[in-house]
């Protein structure tokens, strides 16, 4: 297997724990009760600060590579930038969302469950497509030079919460809830969500 999709999975598995986070979260809050909130926005802040940095732009050099060796296999993977775009989107709106509800303005219940499942559910899902279709695709289209040059062109820096010795202070806390919680749960659609509250 190809070393950047190999990074590219362990990536996911990271996320998943961080998405398992915050449906335990959200669940505590839909249930009428208080989230640890501070943990959600650190969980935000570590998405925007690094995959939608340097994750996504990986996967987005590798689709371009496909589609110059596989067009037709690169057609089935879809507008991966374009999803891409909108995960970064529905990021921020959810961490606006939580800002906000930390600032202790009054925001209706059931609209913020909905802003977290929405984030969660595409999140899962987007994940579960790479996994099933493009990764595969992408192994078995493109070449030993392909990698070589997707490796040369995009630089990762080391992962703030994940890397050893890498940890920068402001993501302690998250790391040590990441250790506690264990390991990620298999959602085998990834699309599991938080129930709707009927509030």
């Amino acid at each position: 297997m190809s070393d950047v999709i190999w990074k590219l999975r362990e990536d996911h598995k990271k996320l998943a724990r961080l998405l398992d986070l915050i449906a335990r979260e959200i669940r505590i809050f839909d249930a009428g009760e208080r989230p640890d909130y501070e943990l959600v926005e650190i969980i935000l802040e570590y998405v925007i600060n690094y995959p939608d940095l340097f994750h996504h732009p990986w996967e987005d050099l590798v689709l371009e590579k496909l589609r110059l060796r596989d067009p037709h296999a690169a057609e089935s993977v879809g507008a991966l930038d374009q999803e891409h775009a909108k995960l970064a989107h529905l990021t921020r709106r959810f961490a606006t969302a939580v800002h906000n509800v930390m600032r202790d303005e009054e925001l209706p219940r059931e609209w913020f469950v909905d802003v977290a499942s929405e984030y969660l559910t595409y999140q899962r899902r987007h994940m579960q497509m790479e996994e099933v279709i493009f990764f595969p695709a992408a192994l078995r289209g493109l070449r030993a030079e392909d990698w070589d040059e997707i490796t040369q062109a995009l630089k990762r820096p080391q992962d703030p919460l994940f890397d050893e010795g890498a940890a920068k202070a402001k993501y302690d806390r998250l790391h040590q809830e990441v250790m506690k919680w264990g390991k990620p749960v298999d959602h085998h659609a990834m699309g599991e969500t938080p129930a709707k509250s009927e509030r």
